[in-house]
């Protein structure tokens, strides 16, 4: 299993789950996809709720899943799983968190799995992520938006997961501004320097503005030239 999380909310955790999804299909492996509960509908004109992430998942799943199997657990209010079922008179079933992702030990060869906000964001009243991906022994990709606070934040998520003794396959630095945007921000050309330079060992991918694809990028003194394809390989 690879678990994808993030550093905070709001980081682009779906865009890079879509982004690995694609990259498995690419390299002939069937993948699954699930996330364990989500919060947060839009409402089309007849007031149907529609989960725009968990449908994009679905989207870019090459086994076209029913809904309910990427996502069992769904809540209209835009706050933690928890909290938006209670707003509902629910309660976010705690065993279906994990059970959820072994339905898909027979239908897939690797399932993905994408995180809420980030690691100690509350999943049900008994656990939050890291909860589940300890219980599922995943291992996990971190998701860091490319921006001011990156380097404390993203330290501060591998140290968590390296205590608990859960491997990490790689951090993607995601691009979440507009080139536009990022001009303004003294820290962005910076960052990936900073992130090889303060956490050596886990592998550093980069997420262009709007692009789909996942750069390695290469840490200086790094022989060979790895891509993406040869890092996840080399990590399942």
């Amino acid at each position: 299993m690879l678990f994808v999380t993030g550093t905070d909310t709001g980081v682009g955790k779906t865009w890079i789950t879509c982004s690995l999804l694609n990259l498995l299909q690419s390299m002939g492996t069937k993948a699954g996809v699930y996330k364990p509960a989500c919060s947060g509908a839009e409402f089309q004109p007849d007031g149907t709720p529609v989960w725009e992430d968990v449908e994009l998942l679905r989207r870019h799943c090459a086994l076209t899943p029913p809904l309910s199997l990427v996502c069992p657990q769904l809540f209209l209010a835009p706050v933690a799983p928890n909290v938006a079922a209670r707003l509902q008179n629910q309660s976010v079933d705690d065993s279906l968190l994990s059970n959820g992702a072994l339905a898909w030990e027979n239908l897939c060869e690797l399932l993905v799995i994408e995180g809420a906000g980030g690691l100690y964001c509350p999943l049900s009243d008994q656990s939050t992520v890291l909860d589940l991906a300890e219980r599922l022994q995943a291992t996990m990709i971190v998701v860091a938006a490319n921006r001011l606070g990156v380097i404390s934040h993203t330290r501060m998520t591998v140290d968590i997961l390296q205590r608990q003794g859960l491997k990490i396959a790689g951090i993607v630095l995601n691009e979440i501004a507009s080139p536009t945007q990022a001009a303004s921000d003294a820290s962005i050309p910076r960052n990936a320097e900073q992130l090889m330079r303060w956490i050596p060992g886990i592998p550093l991918l980069h997420s262009a503005w709007q692009s789909r694809q996942l750069t390695y990028l290469q840490r200086p003194h790094e022989p060979g030239c790895l891509s993406a394809e040869q890092w996840l390989q080399n990590s399942l």
